[in-house]
């Protein structure tokens, strides 16, 4: 197994290749690379640990990986991060002293080239990019997406029970303490959805949901419904993604994750904002 580490360098003709000579500048950087990877084996360890926690702060994530990878998935990413590293140079041209160069570089190496155009007379931003990937997209029979369609998600996806037991006991505490301080907000119904928790301002309905629950394993992630005109996160905890509307039809659908019980009186002024919208 190996992983890519890209080295982004881009040569626009004679006279950048200049004032950036391949063995200065890409040569040295490789080189950098592999010392760096030599005397740090612990951030290889480093890096497997953050993606795998990001993986399973999502369903979703996880599920995907879990479809593709065989075994237990931290074992995999380990082993991944501990094997030997290709290095893919994305570069606009392809010349000869490149090609000289790297075949004298501590690691194995693949070049790209990547090359955009622009069509003339249609103003900024059009463009076509040729280039040749890193790997190919392996085609599925009809047979064989049918056989994939009935392989079962993971146990906990039963349901939000199944999800809720799950969870370390941080987040099952977390979304008592959510759930009771939401109900105080007065005429709020609620119930779950599948593996989702969903909140109503008076009978359920896709217009009087204004808050809906997602578990991860370490983390409560809430969706809210949100107004651009009147929305107000000083802690910008949704950042700025928008989501297309998954529990939310009208107004934009956001998300914030909760994982401690000293983050719920923030949490409650953004739920509140939703809760407010709803008429």
């Amino acid at each position: 197994m190996s992983i890519f580490w890209v080295s982004l360098l881009r040569l626009r003709g004679r006279s950048e290749i200049a004032r950036h000579p391949i063995h200065d500048h890409v040569v040295a950087q490789i080189t950098r690379f592999n010392t760096a990877l030599k005397r740090s084996p612990e951030t290889r360890v480093r890096i497997a640990e953050e993606l795998y926690r990001e993986i399973l702060s999502d369903p979703f994530k996880e599920a995907f990986a879990k479809s593709k990878v065989k075994g237990e998935l931290f074992k995999f990413l380990t082993e991944v991060f501990s094997s030997t590293p290709i290095v893919a140079i994305i570069i606009d041209e392809v010349t000869e002293e490149l090609k000289e160069a790297v075949e004298g570089l501590p690691l194995v190496s693949r070049i790209i080239e990547f090359k955009t155009f622009a069509r003339e007379g249609v103003g900024l931003g059009v463009h076509a990019h040729l280039f040749e990937p890193l790997y190919t997209i392996e085609k599925i029979s009809e047979e064989q997406q049918k056989e994939k369609a009935k392989r079962p998600l993971p146990e906990h996806y039963k349901n939000w029970e199944s999800m809720l037991a799950w969870v370390n006991y941080n987040v099952r505490d977390v979304v008592a303490t959510l759930t009771e301080n939401i109900i105080k907000l007065g005429n709020v119904t609620h119930s779950a959805h599948g593996r989702y928790y969903c909140f109503y301002k008076g009978k359920p309905s896709t217009k009087s949901i204004f808050s809906a629950f997602l578990l991860t394993k370490e983390a409560l992630k809430i969706r809210i419904r949100t107004d651009p005109n009147t929305f107000k996160d000083p802690q910008k905890w949704t950042g700025d993604r928008i989501y297309k509307g998954w529990f939310f039809k009208q107004g934009q659908e956001r998300e914030f994750k909760v994982a401690s019980k000293e983050q719920v009186d923030y949490a409650m002024e953004l739920i509140a904002q939703s809760y407010e919208l709803v008429k």
